[in-house]
């Protein structure tokens, strides 16, 4: 089975989401979802329903030819890439994902690959948050010294129930061996947890939350620092999600308000979160905001855009990496390039699922090197797009939707 093809089965199964669990006869498991402002998955006996759907999918996907797959392709490497690392590319690479069990049991898995070969170096088992039979995606972030991770777990039921945990990952140097600590932060259970992520010096942790307090509800990005547990808090109103939190730099933090990209000075002790300054972002693929990340120095915008071109009674889909001055939003330069041919047209064709499958994921503080998953996943640095290996099949152990990765 193709890269491309498990991409399509895992993404065609979202569609199990629009089936009513009520009207489908067959044991139901824990169902599963990747984060609040994403797609919720249902158990495997939807999970039936997705993948009658997905097989039916890939075969309608082919070329102009029947039972053709689509086909991947993937723009050139410039002729003088390096044979061993790029410069400023960190030596290892995590991913994070959740897997069922021989007992349909989820357990989630933390692995440590070598940037240059992609080879499994280590596997971590973080301990799984389930609540009132529910999972959520977990997500992790690096630090800027490629050996420092923080990995976060959310759940709950609601306002009064939301649970929130936080692990300290450490790397060996040589990337063996890593030890896994539970940090002692903790929110209050009306506090609904977003986006998470780790400051470049590794002592800060920038958190996006929506608490409430007698059915109000405001928004908020905390700064919590892990040496104390201090807290800085900026808020605002109306309550609304934060997403695609990141730092640039180690006083600076990137995020998305609605459908504005801004970048919030956090040195002070806190305030108003309609300080933080706007900047420009890359175009929005039919509607859909592409997550993007912010350099070091705040002046350029990495993210993606998605072409959708006819071809007869197909679709080309064309992703782009690209570089956007922060400033101005004009193009910097194209990263990489990925196409499918042969994709379908139509609400439930597989061209509307590729638009929103190609993200920025981490940046190195180094360089240009980044890792994304853009209908694979893989490295990007200044030779293109190299594709690395780091998550189970849907089709063998593998819970679908989740790409949690960093460096």
């Amino acid at each position: 089975m193709t890269q491309l093809e498990d991409r399509l089965r895992r993404d065609l199964g979202k569609f199990a989401d629009r089936a009513r669990p009520d009207t489908i006869r067959g044991p139901r498991l824990v169902p599963v979802r990747r984060r609040s402002q994403t797609a919720r998955w249902l158990a495997p006996a939807a999970s039936v329903v997705a993948v009658m759907a997905v097989v039916a999918g890939v075969s309608l996907v082919g070329a102009h030819n029947p039972g053709r797959e689509p086909k991947l392709a993937f723009a050139p490497p410039t002729p003088s890439a390096p044979a061993s690392l790029p410069a400023g590319m960190p030596p290892y690479y995590v991913t994070l994902y959740q897997s069922y069990t021989d007992h349909r049991g989820i357990i989630t898995v933390a692995v440590v690959h070598s940037s240059a070969t992609g080879r499994a170096l280590t596997r971590i088992d973080v301990p799984t948050l389930a609540i009132g039979g529910e999972v959520v995606g977990p997500t992790i972030s690096g630090a800027n010294d490629d050996r420092t991770f923080v990995i976060t777990e959310t759940g709950g039921l609601g306002t009064d129930h939301n649970v929130a945990w936080f692990y300290l990952l450490r790397l060996a140097p040589d990337g063996r061996s890593a030890r896994l600590t539970k940090l002692p932060i903790s929110l209050p259970g009306t506090t609904e947890t977003g986006d998470v992520a780790l400051s470049p010096d590794g002592t800060r942790l920038a958190i996006a939350e929506i608490p409430c307090q007698q059915d109000r509800c405001h928004t908020g990005l905390i700064i919590v620092t892990l040496a104390n547990r201090a807290v800085r808090t900026w808020t605002m109103r109306p309550a609304t999600w934060l997403s695609f939190v990141s730092w640039a730099g180690d006083s600076t933090v990137a995020f998305l308000s609605g459908r504005q990209y801004r970048l919030l000075n956090v040195t002070g002790q806190g305030g108003n979160l309609l300080a933080a300054r706007a900047i420009a972002s890359p175009p929005a693929p039919r509607g859909v905001l592409p997550e993007a990340l912010v350099t070091a120095n705040g002046s350029m915008v990495i993210g993606s855009t998605v072409t959708n071109i006819p071809d007869g009674n197909r679709i080309t889909v064309i992703a782009r990496i690209v570089e956007v001055s922060a400033r101005t939003g004009k193009l910097v330069r194209i990263l990489s390039t990925q196409i499918v041919h042969g994709a379908t047209p139509g609400m439930q064709g597989s061209a509307e699922l590729l638009d929103e499958e190609c993200r920025v994921l981490s940046l190195a503080p180094a360089g240009t090197n980044l890792l994304a998953s853009c209908f694979s996943f893989g490295r990007v640095s200044d030779y293109g797009f190299a594709p690395l290996p780091g998550f189970p099949s849907p089709s063998t152990s593998g819970i679908s939707g989740q790409d949690a990765s960093a460096w």
